[in-house]
Order: C-alpha cells, then structure tokens, then sequence
C-alpha cells in the first residue's frame, strides 16, 4: 500500500520540486513574483504632449479703396486709399503701410477747390526678445496741407509687449520715445491779427521730443468679421503742455473671398495746433478691403 502511495504521489512530488527550484532561481536573480511586478515596475511614463508651434512666420498684406462723386447742385470728388504689408520670420519682423485721402468740392456756381490732401507712409522693424515682447524702431512720414504740413518726420524706437496673443484675438502695449521734426507750409507759417493783419511768421522747421504711449486691439469675431483699433499718446518733453492723441478703427466684413468691406475711422487730436488751425480732425471711410496672408498659426 505505502508503495503504491508513492507511485501515486511521484507526480506531484516532481511538479513541486519543479516550481521550488524556480522560486530559488528566482530568488538568485533577484526578480519579484509575478503578483509583484506590477508594483516594482510602477506606472508608466506618461507620454509627452505634442508642442504647438505659436511663431506667426509669413506675409500678410492688405489693400483697400473707396471714392465718392457727385454732380449737380453740389460738386465733390473724394478719393481714399492704403496698403500694408506685414512679414515676420523667426525673431524678425518687418511691416509698411500707406495710406492717403483726396477731396475737391464746390458749392452751386463756384469751382473746385480741394478740401483734403494728406498721405502718410510708415517702415516698421521688430527684433523680438520673446515670442511675446520686441523692440522696435518705426519710421513715419505725413503731409498733411490743411495742418499746415508740408512733411512730418517721426522717429519712434521703443518697447512692445503683448499682453494677449491667440490666433483670434491680440492686445498689446507699446512704451517708448519720440522725435518728431516739421516743415510747415508757407500759409501755416503766417501769424495773423483778429483783423486778419500779418504780425509774424513762424519759423519753417520745428523739432519736438516726446514720451510716446500706445495700446492696440485686434479681434476676429469669426472667420469673416473682424475690428482692429489703436490709441497712441504723445507727451512733449520740451513743452509739458503740449500733447497729442491719434485713434484709428478699422472695422472688416468679408464679402466674398478674400475681398472685405471696410469701415475706418481716424481722429487725429493737438491740443497745441498751428495758429488758426483747429485741434481735432477726423476722417471716416468706407472702403473694398483685399488682404492676403500664407501664416498659419497652430
């Protein structure tokens, strides 16, 4: 019986040699038990999440239009135009614009004068420190016959911050100096009595350094509508009770394609005009917008 017992168990007895000698090579190896491998691997190394590419590298350009006709009882001729162009490629950036406006009118059995004429170009050159932050030097030319200028140079460097930057929406500030250098107009130079007597005459070239604030906006409300608007301060340092405040609007609608309708307005403020010249003009324009741009922000 007890040897019948024995061939009985010998199957058992080999299995259980077995899975000793695997335990003890094992154990030798220094490998945990399989109910404890989970917990000496630990979890696993989450994966890294794929980085967004944010720089606006590319061109974008823009032009608009618009004029306006009449006849009859009332002559007028006006005419609006500008174009700017945009180019950004790693911590560089570069942009120029051109704007100007054009007015004849008459009233009923007089001719055609002009009523506006002004045209104003700027060069711009950004080097950024930070996707967010650049310092920049602008460069802007005006003339402008009913202010009394036959051309305003102003030199602008300074500092930009973006305080806001998504695809859609942008709010930034800009911080720095400004050296603004006059030619006046012959008639803007005459210094006139209340009796319209001449008493002087202004010299014909002025210089004028500033501290320069601005802060701008821009919005796309969707893929066709948009605004863009910006407010710059000027505060003279030669005459701290000079000072100037310039607003631009420029409201988009696509209308098809690429082609938009826009609606602009520009105020332009001197609480230190020339003599006989107001303090504030204002335009406001209507205009086809065609803009352009390959930059794809991610």
């Amino acid at each position: 019986m007890a040897r019948a017992f024995g061939i009985a168990a010998a199957p058992f007895l080999g299995l259980a040699s077995l899975l000793v000698a695997h335990a003890a090579t094992a154990q030798d190896l220094g490998a945990p038990p399989p109910e404890a491998d989970k917990a000496v691997k630990g979890p696993a190394p989450a994966r890294e999440a794929p980085k967004a590419e944010t720089k606006p590298d590319g061109v974008t350009a823009q032009v608009s239009a618009g004029g306006l006709s009449s006849s009859g009882n009332s002559k007028l001729v006006a005419f609006t135009g500008s174009g700017a162009f945009d180019w950004r490629g790693g911590y560089n950036g570069f942009g120029a614009s051109l704007v100007g406006n054009y007015g004849r009118s008459a009233p009923p059995g007089e001719d055609m004068k002009t009523t506006a004429e002004n045209a104003q170009g700027r060069l711009r050159y950004d080097r950024y420190l930070i996707e967010d932050a650049s310092v920049f030097m602008l460069v802007t030319g005006r003339h402008d016959k009913f202010q009394g200028l036959a051309f305003r140079l102003n030199l602008d460097p300074g500092f930009k911050y973006l305080f806001v930057n998504r695809p859609k929406t942008q709010l930034w500030g800009e911080l720095g100096y400004d050296f603004q250098y006059d030619t006046r107009t012959s008639d803007a130079r005459r210094v006139v009595d209340d009796q319209g007597m001449l008493i002087g005459r202004l010299d014909k070239h002025e210089t004028d350094h500033s501290a320069r604030a601005f802060l701008g906006f821009k919005h796309a409300f969707n893929d066709d509508v948009a605004v863009a608007n910006g407010l710059e301060f000027l505060q003279s340092l030669v005459d701290d009770k000079r000072r100037r405040f310039n607003y631009d609007l420029l409201f988009t609608a696509k209308v098809w394609g690429d082609l938009a309708l826009g609606l602009g307005f520009l105020a332009r403020y001197d609480n230190d005009p020339l003599p006989g010249k107001v303090n504030l003009d204002t335009a406001t324009t209507l205009s086809l917008v065609y803009s352009f741009t390959n930059v794809v922000k991610k």
